[in-house]
């Protein structure tokens, strides 16, 4: 019981049941005080032809009290009134002469001697006996039931209590059902998960936040199974591209004329180059970054030029001045990766920019062999190369596009890759335009 009341379900159960059952003996209650109440005049009727015959009593001669009484129970048939000089008084008791007895001292409060007796008599008739003392006599006035039911548990009213309190039972427990049943799925998908990295989404069900909890967890889960697998192809697409810079180490080590220390510094170069692009993608350093504004042109200018004092023939046009609000680290490190792309693959690169109507546009262009077209899209997929066993620049394993796309998406754009009609691959780099502070 412990057990299951440490559950929800079970913490559940017990504050309805608890609520119900307090509900319940508040309504019994209240039926009976209202019983009570409401029952209040069922003695008064009584009460009242005693009260009248007493006070018609108290002014009548002693010699005549019993004619009169004998005319008083002729005229009371469901009363029995008798004067004597004494009487036995019953010993019984019942509620319903403890009620008379204290109605009829409320209107007699002079006369001392008052007293009701139960005398469990079978007649019901007479099993109340009042006896009133007038001067030297006793009046006894015997009448049977005044006409109250005291409440039992087996009248109407506990059985609709009972029957309320059973219902709404069922029903929460149908209800609870209801909102616990999604949950217990929701706990066995989470552990499933811990040991599983890829099970089943959870299907969305229940109350409308369950259905959300279970929105959030599949949204999760995806999340994290796509970030196990791509640290599980980067593990994997590392260890391969390492293998060709510490094969060429190692020989370098075993050669007779020593070490050619320039080369084992572009290896160790090229290593240092495979393991930051690798920490770039997945080490979430974009996320942190502030949105600054920034004039994109100038900062394509800026890097067109610097390519081009390397020997890159490459050449840039745009309007003159674009703000933008991004990362600025990031826009610069995904152009990068588009112009060393285009730079890899072709002789010559066009780079353009300019505003359409509310979006930026950036396109960078070159002459190379380009991308066949059912494989433009999986190339934005990280560590996938179009060929492994062609050249690679040094340190690329496959992650520059896939950053670019990502990148593009973190700012609320996208980026499409075309094949040129003259040749050569189109890299579409769309981003939305905002207004800037200047202008607002």
């Amino acid at each position: 019981m412990r057990r299951f009341l440490a559950t929800t379900l079970g913490q559940i159960v017990a504050i309805i049941a608890s609520s119900m059952l307090a509900t319940t003996l508040l309504l019994m209650a209240l039926v009976y005080l209202q019983n009570m109440q409401a029952g209040a005049p069922w003695p008064w009727a009584s009460a009242h032809r005693i009260v009248s015959l007493v006070d018609l009593l108290q002014g009548v001669p002693q010699d005549k009290l019993r004619k009169v009484t004998l005319l008083a129970s002729a005229q009371r048939p469901n009363m029995q009134v008798t004067v004597q000089d004494g009487f036995v008084a019953c010993e019984g008791s019942s509620s319903e002469a403890f009620v008379l007895g204290v109605a009829l001292r409320s209107e007699l409060p002079h006369l001392t001697g008052l007293s009701v007796h139960a005398c469990g008599d079978a007649d019901l008739a007479s099993n109340i006996q009042v006896l009133v003392p007038i001067g030297r006599h006793v009046l006894e006035v015997r009448t049977g039931t005044l006409g109250y039911h005291p409440f039992r548990f087996g009248s109407p009213a506990f059985g609709a209590a009972l029957f309320l309190f059973v219902s709404v039972v069922a029903m929460s427990l149908w209800a609870i059902w209801r909102v616990i049943h999604p949950l217990r799925r929701l706990s066995e998908k989470v552990e499933q998960f811990a040991r599983d990295a890829s099970p089943a989404p959870i299907t969305e069900e229940g109350p409308s936040e369950i259905r959300s909890v279970a929105r959030a967890f599949n949204s999760m889960q995806d999340r994290i199974t796509g970030l196990i697998e791509a640290r599980t192809r980067m593990l994997a697409a590392v260890s391969h591209d390492l293998r060709t810079p510490l094969t060429r180490m190692r020989l370098q080590l075993e050669l007779p004329q020593g070490i050619d220390r320039q080369k084992l510094r572009r290896n160790i170069d090229e290593m240092q180059a495979m393991v930051s692009s690798a920490l770039a993608f997945l080490g979430g350093a974009r996320d942190s970054e502030a949105r600054e504004w920034i004039d994109l042109d100038a900062l394509l200018a800026t890097l067109c030029d610097e390519y081009e004092a390397t020997g890159a023939s490459i050449a840039y046009e745009g309007p003159g001045h674009i703000r933008l609000l991004c990362q600025p680290n990031a826009i610069q490190r995904a152009l990068g990766n588009l112009i060393d792309n285009a730079i890899d693959h072709g002789s010559m690169v066009e780079v353009r920019a300019w505003l359409d109507a509310e979006a930026i546009v950036v396109e960078v262009a070159d002459d190379g062999p380009g991308i066949p077209e059912q494989r433009l899209q999986e190339v934005l997929e990280p560590f996938v190369r179009l060929d492994s066993s062609r050249r690679q620049r040094n340190g690329s394993i496959g992650l520059g596009l896939a950053i670019v796309d990502e990148t593009a998406k973190a700012h609320g754009g996208r980026l499409v890759l075309a094949n040129r009609e003259t040749g050569g691959l189109l890299a579409r780099m769309i981003l939305p335009g905002q207004p800037s502070p200047a202008s607002q």
